[in-house]
């Protein structure tokens, strides 16, 4: 049987709540790394963070299932500026084919290829980095 990561987290919580969404959809997966940092943080940059890992064959279900439940999460939480329930999800991936483009990147980030997640309200049209608190 072979795996394939879906995801890292910094956070065993997080981690494990996520895994168990892949177990009641029946996705069969597992955590690799989760002892390493829980017994020790510092050492999340060093391994990568807690990876999760899911059935190959079943990897596209999962992402699906993944981003279905983060934009089910987010229409629940109002948009501190306007108090409306209208935050989006934003994804954003670099990934230049060029040599000039990837080497840009390699020098400012350390990859040659990005990734950044934003959440905009549809309302005000705020943007922000984070969610901004659910309560």
């Amino acid at each position: 049987m072979n795996f394939k990561q879906i995801a890292s987290y910094d956070n065993f919580l997080l981690a494990n709540m996520t895994m168990g969404l892949m177990t009641e959809n029946d996705i069969k997966c597992q955590l690799k790394d989760e002892h390493i940092v829980t017994m020790d943080p510092l050492l999340n940059a060093a391994v990568g963070g807690i990876k999760l890992l899911v059935e190959e064959k079943e990897y596209e279900r999962a992402i699906a299932l993944m981003k279905d439940a983060e934009e089910t999460f987010v229409r629940d939480i109002a948009c501190p500026d306007c108090k409306v329930h209208a935050l989006t999800v934003e994804e954003k991936t670099n990934n230049p084919q060029d040599f000039w483009g990837k080497l840009k990147n390699q020098l400012l980030y350390g990859q040659t290829s990005t990734y950044s997640k934003k959440y905009r309200c549809t309302n005000c049209n705020h943007l922000f980095s984070e969610l901004p608190p659910s309560f």
